[in-house]
């Protein structure tokens, strides 16, 4: 587990750098994140060549994120895990649920912390231990400086460390650079995906190596290999069901905040899937369900409104019985209009009557509760869900739909109401991950059949 004192450490940049030393080491390696990002992964997509899963232990009970760890660490070598802000950070700020801890002793792994080094020596001692202490049954084993100032800083740094506390390792020093800070580029949500880097995705691997360089990554393995044996929970038992359903996806520079787990199992239950860029294609085939997740559509409105095909094309497949299923900026590009942060307004596709305007700050940011309100294509009865959100734009309704669920916590559309629901339609500003409840997937696939065709 690579984790760190605080958020805005480094810690993607290095675990990028140990994904990339250690890939070019000859070993196979997966990546795991903490939390329910979609940007991050990415990126360690990018380095290892294979989809990075998300362990979540908010929207995932315990056995589930231990389940998903087991299955996908056990095809690899060595697996890398990247925490979420501080290691004791959590949502509400008093329990460890949900933090990056939480998740190392779920799948009982050894920490390895980042530490801004900047201007610090000697303190870094106190601060450490504070760590150690503060909950012993966190295994930290190994620090890695980071933004380092000069050779002479990092030696009394770990002379301090072999005096004072032995049991703790220096595992790398990585000096401060202003090429990282120029080669990982944020907006608004953070870093921008690398589905939007296609030009100087060779730029990010270019300086993962030139971190690794920084990092012992003979010592980083043998950390990783000092660990108790995990008992992995009995496979989940669940009805095989298979729907005669043909899916698309849009996936894209524009959409491309999709769960790997989502994709995995629509391509495994429906019958078929097929995927769309909105760059490129103009027309939908026949299709039973469209599934539309987040990304940038505010970055991108100008190029979304020019494919005017498309967007006549999906409002014609709707009407002919199309279900829709979209989430955040999916929910954008249904509206009527999109304003950008410019002010600038832009056509959409107007099946939902409404003007979504991008904020300066986050409207909704965080996890979500929802109870069900209408019965709808996700859930009927009164169930909770547990999703995700992040979105910086705010939904102003020029009509009185039908809501799926009623917020218990977070913002959703309103800080009340989440998921507009109108003839086989359905979107909504959160995340849902078909590992927080399969039955929802199952759900959805099912509205999307046609009577004749559900098997």
């Amino acid at each position: 587990m690579i984790s760190s004192t605080r958020g805005k450490s480094g810690k993607t940049v290095i675990s990028l750098g140990i994904m990339i030393g250690l890939k070019e080491l000859g070993l196979k390696v997966q990546s795991f994140k903490v939390g329910p990002d979609f940007i991050d992964p990415s990126y360690h997509e990018l380095i290892t060549g294979v989809p990075s899963r998300n362990l979540d232990c908010v929207m995932f009970d315990r056995e589930t994120v231990l389940r998903s760890f087991v299955k996908h660490a056990s095809g690899a070598e060595i697996s890398i895990i990247e925490g979420v802000f501080g290691l004791y950070d959590s949502p509400d700020g008093l329990t460890e649920y949900g933090s990056t801890a939480e998740a190392a002793k779920v799948i009982a792994c050894p920490v390895v912390l980042v530490v801004d080094a900047e201007r610090a020596n000697r303190s870094l001692l106190a601060m450490i231990r504070g760590f150690r202490t503060f909950d012993t049954a966190v295994k930290i084993k190994g620090l890695i400086l980071n933004n380092v100032g000069t050779e002479r800083q990092t030696r009394k740094i770990e002379a301090a460390f072999r005096t004072v506390m032995p049991n703790i390792e220096v595992l790398g020093s990585v000096p401060r650079s202003l090429s990282v800070e120029d080669a990982f580029g944020y907006r608004h949500l953070g870093l921008v995906h690398t589905a939007e880097r296609e030009g100087d995705r060779e730029k990010v691997k270019k300086v993962a190596r030139a971190v690794a360089e920084h990092l012992n990554l003979e010592r980083i393995r043998d950390v990783a290999n000092d660990t108790e044996d995990l008992m992995p929970p009995e496979p989940e038992e669940r009805a095989r069901n298979t729907f005669d359903v043909t899916v698309g996806v849009i996936r894209d520079k524009v959409f491309s905040f999709y769960y790997p787990e989502n994709i995995e199992y629509l391509e495994t239950h429906a019958k078929r899937v097929h995927y769309f860029d909105t760059s490129v294609d103009s027309d939908l085939p026949d299709l039973d369900l469209l599934y539309l997740s987040g990304g940038f559509p505010e970055v991108y409105a100008a190029q979304l409104e020019e494919n005017i095909g498309l967007m006549e094309s999906i409002r014609a497949r709707h009407g002919a019985g199309m279900q829709i299923y979209a989430e955040c900026g999916g929910l954008m590009y249904l509206a009527k209009s999109l304003i950008d942060t410019e002010g600038k307004p832009h056509e959409m596709i107007g099946l939902i009557d409404g003007v979504v305007r991008m904020e300066k700050k986050p409207v909704g940011h965080g996890y979500v509760t929802l109870e069900t309100a209408a019965s709808n294509p996700l859930t009927q009865g009164k169930i909770q869900v547990i999703g995700h959100e992040f979105h910086h734009s705010r939904l102003i309704l020029e009509e009185s739909p039908t809501f799926a669920f009623n917020v218990r916590r977070g913002y959703g559309l309103d800080g009340r109401n989440e998921g507009i629901m109108k003839t086989r339609l359905l979107a909504m500003y959160t995340h849902l991950h078909v590992l927080h409840n399969p039955n929802l997937f199952d759900a959805l696939l099912t509205a999307a059949a046609r009577p004749a065709t559900l098997n």
